[in-house]
């Protein structure tokens, strides 16, 4: 099936990449080829777009040019962020959740195993939230870290950064965010939120894969922060390698758009995700929202279909783009998440959609009508 007859609605997961963001690639593709660590015109050239995209990146998130590091992925990023701040500080403390992306997860969890931390690891709510005074009584004194989502990438559910920096800053403790499912869909200040590392990433917000970053504010900035890939020194020697010019380029333009979309993106899509969400809920029995009802990403539903196999409706609808986890977890395990807010039951059951800036009101109309005839097939067996 052409890429264009199916109805995308796996947004979360990744965007098409925008036509303006593809147009100011393109040249760096091609004839632009420099390196950007090269003294002669060309790799002066690269090196200015590098710089160009960091002030685009950095506008966006309301931080300055020089707090940005490029990466090749958010979870290069949230690696970097979680060993490199603990570097060096043997038998620390640090606190995250139950719910992290496994790019969080995975790294804390080694080092924890290796005795290089002691970890806690906070549940969330029944609607998936983390809250400030759960953060506070789990401090102690010799905490250093704590990674907190900005957004969870199964049930959509939005967390309290503000009060959760504030529980941090008053200890002393450096508030790492993973905000790859917020970064570009709804505007975020560093600064003003008192984050002192925050990793995203080009393609969740119409942007190349391929391409991402950490904010390092002052604080994590003077406590230390050890590089973990070394050998050139690139991007003032906390990340080595060649950087990927197009890909940086892209990102940069797609922080410009999403510096002047992401409002009345969010209001639209949300707008349509409600459309989907009642004409489901109008035409069948047994669908039930996961996470928060209100503090969640724009356009996204994670959606309990009760008596259906998920994995059964998703392959029996192939005109439509949905999922049934994050996208990034190679296993397609969304349990872990559903069990941790106490709906284990409803894993299996779920699908997840995300309305993005190109979704139609037609093609939400024709989702409605797919899975409702997809949902009652399954159910009349």
């Amino acid at each position: 099936m052409n890429a264009n007859e199916v109805i995308y609605l796996d947004n979360n997961a990744t965007t098409r990449l925008d036509e303006a963001v593809l147009a100011a690639m393109l040249p760096w593709l091609g004839e632009q080829f420099g390196n950007p660590a090269s003294g002669h015109v060309l790799g002066r050239a690269a090196r200015t777009a590098v710089q160009q995209s960091r002030h685009s990146v950095a506008r966006l998130l309301a931080a300055r040019a020089g707090q940005i590091v490029f990466t090749a992925s958010a979870t290069e990023a949230n690696n970097l962020a979680i060993s490199g701040l603990t570097a060096g500080h043997a038998a620390c403390h640090a606190i995250t959740t139950t719910i992290e992306h496994k790019s969080v997860a995975e790294p804390v969890r080694k080092l924890e195993e290796t005795g290089r931390i002691r970890v806690t690891w906070l549940r969330p709510d029944p609607l998936g939230q983390i809250h400030a005074d759960a953060l506070a009584a789990a401090c102690t004194a010799d905490t250093r870290l704590v990674s907190i989502q900005a957004a969870n990438s199964v049930i959509h559910t939005l967390n309290p950064l503000a009060d959760l920096a504030e529980v941090c800053a008053a200890r002393d403790i450096l508030f790492h965010c993973d905000a790859t499912q917020w970064v570009g869909k709804l505007p975020i200040d560093v600064d003003r939120l008192g984050i002192d590392a925050l990793s995203f990433s080009a393609h969740k917000f119409y942007g190349p894969k391929g391409a991402g970053g950490l904010y390092l504010g002052p604080k994590a900035l003077r406590a230390g922060i050890q590089p973990q890939i070394l050998g050139g020194g690139q991007e003032d020697g906390l990340r080595s390698g060649t950087l990927n010019v197009p890909a940086i380029v892209g990102l940069g333009m797609a922080s410009q758009l999403a510096i002047d979309r992401q409002e009345t993106d969010a209001l639209r899509t949300d707008q349509l995700a409600q459309r989907l969400f009642d004409g489901l809920n109008r035409r069948l029995s047994g669908v039930t929202l996961n996470g928060h009802p209100r503090q969640r990403l724009p356009g996204s539903l994670h959606l309990t279909l009760a008596g259906v196999d998920a994995k059964g409706l998703m392959a029996s609808l192939p005109q439509i783009a949905i999922s049934d986890g994050s996208a990034c977890e190679t296993d397609h395990d969304p349990d872990y998440v559903l069990k941790a807010i106490g709906r284990p039951a409803a894993a299996h059951h779920s699908i997840r959609c995300q309305v993005g800036r190109t979704t139609t009101p037609e093609e939400i109309e024709r989702a409605i009508e797919l899975l409702v005839a997809g949902v009652e097939r399954m159910r009349a067996f």
